[in-house]
């Protein structure tokens, strides 16, 4: 699969004394760009960038319409930039900007704001930029904006939390020590130039962040004063206020952002020394897993942002039809994946990168799958990549953009602060860039495609078996560097073009007709609403909403296969994901070209049967919908697809204990709880299954079936029970009926509490302490919903920030079935499990007393911010089709449920809720770790 992302450049910054930054305001007003912004046909949203006086860009995006604002602050310095010795400063230095300002110096009131108005925040540190970000209700972004602004004009950075805080990001680190693609890049970084900063450890532990003399503040402020100006910031807002109005609040509460005139942070040096060219590197990973990578140090491609060559190899490389690499590899049992995309890119340089995952087959024959890459790239050589296929891929581009979808606001304005740091192309091109693909030139394609050689390779290989010799230091990666023989670079450089291995034709999905069906809807958002059609066969439901209120000429078709052999255990559900598994490898070619022109397809198992969801382009989806499901019915059951998928699964299965302490916990809950096969029990039935058993499983899964489709979108109803018509008959011969019966929930009752000890292969400790309702109602699950925002804020700052348990800290609501939950997580490198337990039992018991002294004006305020998370807008076709999907496995099929929900948390009394929380604080399963405490 390629992969196409928006490079981001990262510079930095500078300033003024506060003194002239206070004076210019007097004599110096925003100025605005002067160019007009590029945007989306489907984009009603209104666009301005301007400059404040203190230099500081701003983006400033006004939809009056949206229920949550959002901002971003881009900041042009990252890791890149960590003095030696104090790695992990500039990740330490994003912690310590939410402890606390001259303005708000309490640790955690800008996070309990955030959280107890609706929204939510993050941040994080890359390579050569960090990035703040927050959402919050649309009524209440002049506060916010008041608490955030502060991060960059008087933070504390005080002594009591610089030591503290050390403790969190080593607990960050912990945390992720096990984790294979942290540890394999820190092997690979051993092979890296030394002089890049990329080559360095970056995250920062208690040894780089040591506080000798409390040393640590006075570094981490200087790199602040240093590094964090005005002029090398970038900052994205969007709010339901005017342009006029959001340009005021920008000035009124950035502006005093000290401008240093920081110069631009720049990296020089080149990844990797062409000296060291090729170079092979042999990792050894934790999970059973192999892998093979392919990077190539290129020139930078920055000035071709129009042209892209990089993206278009990339497509070409990881396309997965018919002449593709991954085709060839797969039928010959040696890859189950491919992807291609540009890799790391600097100022001074990118990349080109591949990924192939491997089977235990491939791995034996690792030498020739380099050769037939090779060979592919041979064949780009001969062929090229004709200015059919670039029209092709600008036509996709550009349709991509005309019906770009609405994202999350929070997500928007981050990407948007980032790119605007990339200054290769002009500002009014910052929203359209990622789509611009206007110039054919071959010569700049060919003189990209020429620098993909053996002797400009770094080759790295990955396998929990392979040898070592040496260890990447943090992570304790066991790796070893193996020269590349002159023989092997030989075969490599003259491999032959293989007549299996050709640049791919043109695509038969993309879609012609875009207009949209009937007219368009006015109703409100809450007054759209399926409506169930009359198929005239029991057992066989149709949902349908002709739905064009986002403008696209596009449709959900989802439907699922209901059957009671899904709850037979461990054997019927281990064979239903080998089933869906061989269904996806079967149609792997076709659902790659309808993917790539805007139509993707899942089919996936679960406890109750077989799900297929169909999105994209309303005019192709009966086009992929018959082979869909005649596959589903007829499936190509050969043995080397299935050894391959069970290879895969018993991959999977064995790879589980390597997760994250507390995910491991989560899934023994569910396992618990819903009375699933454990891992065990899945694994010896993956390891016994036969495609004679998997044949009779499916002949048995079909006897009888429920269905239900539901088809939202641009599509009419005649359209719908067409195709739904299609399904009931590629299905024939089955038994449709109403025979699914639903899952179940173990109960707890009244002071009972189950503890489950899982090992883990970790040394951090984890606890998840889950705490059941009482009763499965719409009245209980609105109090915990409600519960859990007043509590989740005050259990972070305690357990997290106060008592310095662990990085990993949260409290969620845990809805199973309609049953309501809270789940409470904490996960730690250093406490015991019997003091987190005490700690988090402490905390609840004194949350009673909050709840016994919350005032109404406090209360009102949560349920404000929780009717806020509730009924925040759709912004996409997929954000109500899931929402509707949702209701009909619940059978709630009013489609009313949120405003049913509304309604009882608006009713919700302070001594209600506090008689609902004692009564689940007596219902619980403690889940905790039983660590196995590994040699790392």
């Amino acid at each position: 699969m390629s992969a196409r992302c928006a490079r981001v450049k990262q510079p930095l910054g500078v300033i003024y004394t506060i003194a002239v930054v206070a004076l210019s305001l007097f004599i110096s007003l925003p100025s605005q760009a002067a160019a007009n912004l590029i945007k989306s046909p489907n984009d009603s949203r209104a666009y301005q960038v301007l400059t404040l006086p203190n230099q500081l860009e701003v983006l400033l995006i006004s939809d009056p319409a949206t229920s949550k604002a959002a901002v971003s602050m881009d900041v042009n310095i990252g890791s890149a930039a960590n003095p030696k010795g104090r790695e992990g400063l500039a990740h330490f230095l994003e912690h310590m900007l939410f402890l606390g300002t001259e303005k708000y110096p309490k640790a955690g009131e800008y996070q309990a704001f955030i959280q107890s108005h609706g929204g939510s925040h993050n941040a994080f540190t890359a390579l050569e930029n960090t990035n703040y970000f927050f959402d919050i209700n649309a009524n209440d972004l002049a506060p916010a904006l008041d608490r955030f602004s502060q991060f960059f004009i008087h933070p504390l950075f005080s002594e009591e939390y610089t030591q503290r805080e050390r403790n969190a990001v080593h607990s960050e680190y912990r945390a992720k020590i096990r984790d294979d693609n942290r540890r394999v890049y820190a092997a690979t970084q051993q092979i890296m130039n030394p002089e890049h900063p990329a080559s360095r450890f970056s995250v920062g532990n208690l040894e780089t962040l040591n506080n000798e003399n409390g040393q640590l503040r006075k570094d981490v402020v200087a790199f602040y004063n240093q590094y964090y100006s005005a002029n090398q910031m970038k900052l994205a807002i969007l709010g339901k206020q005017s342009l006029d109005q959001l340009t005021e609040l920008a000035q009124q509460y950035f502006s005093a952002i000290p401008n240093k005139s920081t110069p631009e942070f720049t990296i020089n040096t080149p990844l990797y020394d062409p000296s060291d060219l090729p170079i092979q590197i042999n990792i050894q990973t934790l999970k059973d897993d192999y892998g093979l990578s392919l990077s190539f140090p290129m020139p930078s491609d920055r000035d071709y942002w129009e042209t892209k060559p990089l993206s278009l190899i990339s497509s070409m490389v990881g396309y997965e039809g018919d002449g593709s690499l991954l085709a060839l590899l797969k039928s010959k049992g040696w890859a189950n994946s491919l992807g291609a995309s540009p890799g790391q890119s600097f100022d001074n340089e990118s990349a080109f990168s591949v990924y192939i995952g491997l089977t235990p087959e491939g791995f034996n024959h690792k030498d020739e799958i380099v050769s037939l890459f090779f060979s592919y790239i041979a064949s780009l050589k001969t062929q090229g990549i004709s200015q059919a296929l670039f029209n092709e891929e600008k036509l996709l581009s550009q349709q991509a953009f005309q019906f770009l979808d609405e994202r999350e606001p929070i997500h928007y304005v981050t990407q948007l602060s980032q790119r605007m740091a990339d200054q290769t192309y002009p500002i009014e091109d910052l929203l359209v860039a990622p789509y611009r693909l206007d110039r054919y030139d071959s010569d700049v394609i060919k003189r990209y495609i020429t620098q993909i050689t053996p002797e400009n390779m770094v080759l790295a290989l990955q396998a929990n078996s392979l040898n070592s010799d040496q260890k990447a230091p943090y992570y304790n990666t066991p790796y070893q560097v193996i020269p590349l023989t002159s023989e092997q670079l030989a075969t490599w450089s003259k491999a032959p073009t293989n007549p299996e291995l050709f640049v791919r034709h043109t695509n038969p999905f993309i879609a012609t007709d875009l207009s949209l069906k009937g007219a368009t809807n006015e109703s409100t958002q809450a007054q759209l609403v399926p409506t169930q059609l009359d198929t005239g066969v029991p057992g066989l439901a149709l949902w349908h909403l002709h739905n064009t209120q986002f403008n696209v000429p596009k449709a959900d078709v989802w439907f699922t296969l209901l059957s009671p052999v899904a709850r037979e255990g461990a054997d019927a559900s281990v064979g239903l994901h080998l089933y869906t598994d061989l269904i996806n490898e079967q149609l792997n070619k076709l659902l790659y070209d309808a993917q790539m022109a805007g139509l993707s397809t899942q089919i996936y198992s679960h406890a109750r049967g077989i799900s297929v969801r169909i999105s994209g382009y309303d005019q192709q989806i009966g086009r992929l919908l018959t082979p869909v499901v005649s596959a589903l019915r007829h499936p190509e059951l050969s043995s080397e697809r299935f050894n391959r998928v069970k290879q895969d699964l018993l991959q999977s299965l064995s790879n589980a204990d390597k997760e994250t302490p507390y995910n491991q916990l989560f899934s023994a809950g569910y396992d618990f709880l819903l009375h699933d096969p454990n891992l065990h029990e899945q694994t010896v039935a993956a390891q016994s299954y036969t495609l004679e058993k998997l044949s009779a499983l499916i002949d048995r899964f079909y006897q009888s079936v429920e269905v239900r489709v539901l088809a939202n979108g641009n599509l009419l109803a005649p359209q719908a029970l067409n195709l739904t018509r299609t399904i009931k008959t590629q299905l024939s011969p089955v038994t449709l009926g109403e025979v699914a019966p639903d899952t179940s929930i173990v109960k707890i009752e009244s002071e009972e509490q189950f503890t489950q000890a899982v090992p883990v292969k970790h040394k951090d400790h984890a606890v998840v302490q889950y705490l059941q309702a009482a009763n499965a109602t719409e009245k209980e699950a609105a109090a915990v919903t409600l519960i859990n925002e007043i509590f989740s804020a005050p259990f972070y700052s305690q357990l997290r920030t106060e008592q310095q348990l662990g990085y990993i800290v949260f409290a969620s609501p845990m809805t199973i079935r309609k049953q309501p939950g809270m789940a409470l997580v904490v996960q730690s490198p250093s406490t015991d499990i019997q003091v987190i337990k005490e700690r988090m039992d402490a905390f609840m018991q004194a949350f009673t007393q909050q709840l016994s002294e919350l005032d109404e004006t406090t209360l009102n305020r949560f349920k404000a911010s929780v009717l806020a998370r509730i009924n925040d807008q759709d912004r996409q076709l997929s954000d109500s089709t899931n929402r509707f999907w949702r209701d009909i496995d619940n059978q709630a099929l009013s489609f009313d449920k949120r405003e049913r929900l509304s309604a009882y948390i608006s009713a919700l009394t302070a001594p209600e809720l506090k008689s609902i929380y004692e009564e689940m604080i007596t219902r619980r399963l403690i889940l905790q770790t039983l660590s196995t405490d590994p040699d790392l």
